[in-house]
């Protein structure tokens, strides 16, 4: 399975079409530079236009022979770094003639080894000094770098970023002769997932942090493949509880056509998955759904439900939301290889092998809840980190910008909502707070950090759109605008581009919205104009807000699975009656005098919050009606004939919440 890194590079490969030979340049003479426990392998300069080879890519990483266009002039610097007696870190620094005074560090994907030269490539075009690490090995696929090697294990687990961003500041300051006036990251997946688990194990790192699709739950995500492949029959092929590929095909295809109307516009898109419940026994054979081919059984019904169902730990802890609704899902579904029973998902294979078990032989088709607590509780390298414990980085004024697919495929979009709740909680902070520095944006319809139906272009992918390189469009500059003019990012647009024939036409722009806040068609304008879309809170969720319960909002959806829950509606119900007057009387529109960021408060709550006052007050005055509302929620997802509807009683602007509070 190609990442999508991998994907990236070899459209880094396709562009590149004739080579040049590299020019000498004055600029480029840093063999000296004195890094402290680092080599400098090569370095030489580069004008733009050049195709130039990039060595060291291995198989998985697009090599070998892996060539790449040059955007920008500039001088290409690799250094290896020792971190320890038996490992070390490769770095590539990309340092543009034209600097900005930025300084932009870059991380890996999968299980690391492939330095993520796209964005690294990205950065250099827009000024920016930037770099890239191999975190300590060489491929995104394999298992004997990491046996026997516990110290290459922590490069990949938490040191090697750390390791970049020191290298990445001498770099620049000894080439450029002054130092960066501002450091940046930006990774997808795992690349994600270290720049949150940096902000919190290295605060002083970074000034801005652009996590995408973020792995923060790493060992959870990457177990949760093989459990959800054991519960729909693997790998028992020909087992009657087993569910074929092009049957999960057939059922996620069935699941869009079916929620894709309730929000309000048919684009082939699931706004928002967790808003809805789905029961797979709609499509038993006998309901005319789906054709006999391709209809469910009895087990294989069982089967499809467990594989939505959140993780549990040995001691019954949910530890893992549910699979998303509309996504494919090969990575725990398409296990039938040459006629072999081999998992898909390599990750699992490869990690539990090289640095859970140091075990060549291990194979993962026993896997169970005992692996994946097992590898927890080791934790190789430290590569699980998420405590949401970011308090350190938000004192010192540190902002992040975050996005995830609501189609990803790899890594629930349910988790970064459940990450950002622990952050807050955490922080024992207001959403004002949390919107003064940590920024989350979904995308409806885009897969895992690129690609997908959605408008999911906003700034991240390779190459660079040269006509949208604004902060409304790209990602990466609206930090930069954050962190050093204090303007905030209230919505980012994404574009949709079309086919293969004409892949630079937009063909559709949306407007996305900070989290909880939600993309919302105005109901008359053109779909596929940004301006047509608005930022709008969900009904439950603007409720919860206001009475500060939202962490047991999200507390109570990890709960819902087939098992008894009236304790669970009950601990709700008392908790919204029986709140203090203090947080009833709540308002957002007003700064809180203990808040870190109250001169923010009242213009953040302003730009954000239309709500009315009216609908304020109502909801302060009626908690016994919020409490129906939960009930008839709860009441909806037990209920299987009601599930396609569900959408109705979740999802709910502003007007109707009002009436219904009225």
């Amino acid at each position: 399975m190609v990442s999508p890194m991998g994907k990236t590079l070899l459209c880094l490969a396709i562009l590149a079409v004739s080579p040049v030979l590299s020019k000498s340049h004055s600029k480029c003479s840093v063999e000296n530079l004195p890094i402290p426990n680092g080599t400098i392998a090569s370095a030489q300069h580069h004008s733009v236009g050049d195709v130039i080879p990039l060595p060291n890519t291995v198989a998985s990483c697009g090599g070998p022979g892996f060539k790449t266009n040059i955007t920008a002039d500039l001088c290409r610097v690799v250094v290896n770094v020792s971190t320890s007696d038996s490992s070390s870190v490769r770095i590539e620094a990309w340092l543009p003639d034209n600097w900005n005074e930025r300084l932009l560090a870059t991380g890996t994907g999968g299980i690391g080894g492939c330095i993520d030269f796209p964005t690294v490539q990205n950065g250099a075009q827009l000024g920016f000094e930037s770099f890239g690490t191999n975190t300590g090995h060489d491929g995104e696929q394999g298992f004997d770098f990491f046996l026997n090697q516990p110290q290459v294990i922590n490069d990949f687990g938490h040191r090697g970023i750390h390791v970049e961003a020191k290298v990445a500041k001498q770099i620049a300051e000894q080439y450029y002769g002054r130092k960066a006036s501002k450091s940046y990251y930006q990774g997808c997946s795992t690349g994600g997932r270290q720049g949150l688990q940096n902000a919190q194990l290295y605060p002083d790192d970074f000034d801005g942090i652009l996590a995408g699709a973020p792995g923060i739950d790493w060992l959870h995500i990457v177990a949760s493949k093989g459990i959800l492949a054991r519960r729909i029959g693997w790998p028992g092929l020909s087992s009657d509880a087993y569910v074929r590929p092009e049957q999960w095909k057939a059922i996620v295809e069935k699941q869009i056509e079916l929620l894709d109307p309730l929000d309000g516009v048919e684009d082939g898109i699931i706004d928002n998955p967790a808003a809805h419940a789905f029961d797979p026994v709609i499509m038993a054979c006998g309901t005319g759904i789906l054709n006999s081919s391709l209809c469910l059984k009895p087990k294989q019904v069982a089967s499809v439900r467990a594989a939505y169902e959140p993780l549990a730990d040995s001691e019954g802890n949910i530890v893992y939301p549910g699979f998303a609704l509309g996504a494919d899902t090969s990575v725990f579904s398409a296990n039938q290889i040459n006629g072999t029973a081999e998992l898909n998902y390599k990750v699992l294979q490869d990690f539990w092998r090289g640095a859970v078990y140091n075990d060549s032989t291990w194979t993962p088709h026993n896997f169970t809840v005992k692996d994946m607590d097992f590898a927890v509780k080791l934790n190789p390298g430290g590569v699980n980190a998420a405590e949401g414990d970011l308090q350190k980085f938000y004192a010192k004024g540190g902002k992040i910008i975050s996005y995830h697919g609501q189609a990803d495929q790899t890594i629930t979009p349910k988790l970064p909502a459940e990450y950002y709740a622990k952050v807050q909680a955490n922080l024992n902070a207001t959403l004002d707070d949390m919107h003064s520095f940590y920024r989350l944006f979904f995308v409806p319809g885009m897969y895992h950090c690129s690609g997908g139906p959605g408008a999911f272009d906003i700034g991240q992918v390779y190459p660079l759109k040269k006509d949208r390189l604004t902060a409304q469009e790209n990602v990466l500059l609206a930090l930069t605008k954050w962190v050093e003019e204090d303007q905030e990012p209230e919505t980012m647009v994404g574009t949709k581009f079309g086919s293969s024939e004409t892949p630079g036409k937009a063909t559709a722009q949306r407007k996305y919205c900070p989290y909880p806040y939600e993309s919302k068609w105005d109901g008359s304008g053109n779909t596929t104009e940004a301006d047509s879309w608005r930022c709008k809170l969900p009904g439950l969720a603007l409720a919860a807000y206001r009475l500060g319960l939202y962490k047991t909002l999200i507390n109570i959806f990890n709960l819902i699975q087939p098992r008894d829950i009236h304790q669970d509606i009950q601990i709700c119900q008392q908790s919204l009656q029986h709140m203090p007057d203090s947080m009833l009387s709540h308002d957002t529109k007003s700064p809180d005098p203990q808040s870190p960021n109250k001169d923010k408060l009242g213009a953040e709550s302003k730009s954000l919050d239309n709500i009315s006052s009216s609908s304020d007050t109502a909801i302060e005055s009626n908690n016994d009606t919020i409490a129906d509302l939960f009930s008839n929620l709860f009441q909806s997802i037990k209920t299987p004939n009601r599930s396609i509807n569900l959408a109705s009683s979740m999802i709910t602007d502003d007007d109707t919440l009002k009436t219904q509070l009225s």
